[in-house]
């Protein structure tokens, strides 16, 4: 499936992974879950970043990865956002997962490992491993921060994760 992060040389993974980090603050800041993303073209431009509004928008469906892929959808006008990358400060869900394979995404990097308590509990290397057009993955980028900052998040609010 994937890889454990190494890094890029140009420093990229951090500096789009420090970006969903940011936008991950917005959603803490707005009572939603610490999750966020960042859609980029095929020459690392970013199109689109997002956070998740699950909560705000009284959405199940909406996580920063579903956010962003619709938007980029909107800006690209076509379901197909073939070549370009997203960057999450945490592994996504299955629904995401599926929705970044049926979206085209060329290379998916992310922060902080899979949450125990997700359900249905299905890795990104389980879910990748079914498809016929996977992306490229790199997990682990800043991966300490990205769990430090979602841990931090849980304990603020005692609320138990909705994501």
């Amino acid at each position: 499936m994937g890889s454990s992060h190494r890094p890029d040389g140009t420093g990229r993974d951090e500096r789009l992974i420090r970006t969903a980090m940011a936008q991950a603050a917005l959603a803490i800041a707005s009572g939603n879950p610490p999750f966020g993303a960042v859609l980029t073209d095929q020459f690392d431009e970013i199109v689109v970043a997002g956070h998740n509004t699950q909560v705000s928008t009284s959405d199940p469906t909406a996580h920063a990865e579903i956010n962003v892929l619709r938007a980029g959808g909107a800006i690209r006008g076509a379901p197909s956002l073939d070549g370009w990358k997203l960057f999450v400060n945490a592994e996504p869900c299955s629904m995401c997962l599926s929705a970044i394979v049926k979206s085209g995404i060329a290379e998916l990097t992310f922060g902080a490992p899979h949450e125990p308590h997700l359900d249905p509990y299905l890795p990104a290397a389980d879910v990748l491993a079914r498809t016929k057009r996977p992306p490229r993955v790199t997990g682990g980028v800043l991966a300490d921060e990205c769990a430090a900052q979602i841990a931090a998040a849980r304990n603020e609010t005692g609320v138990a994760p909705v994501d």
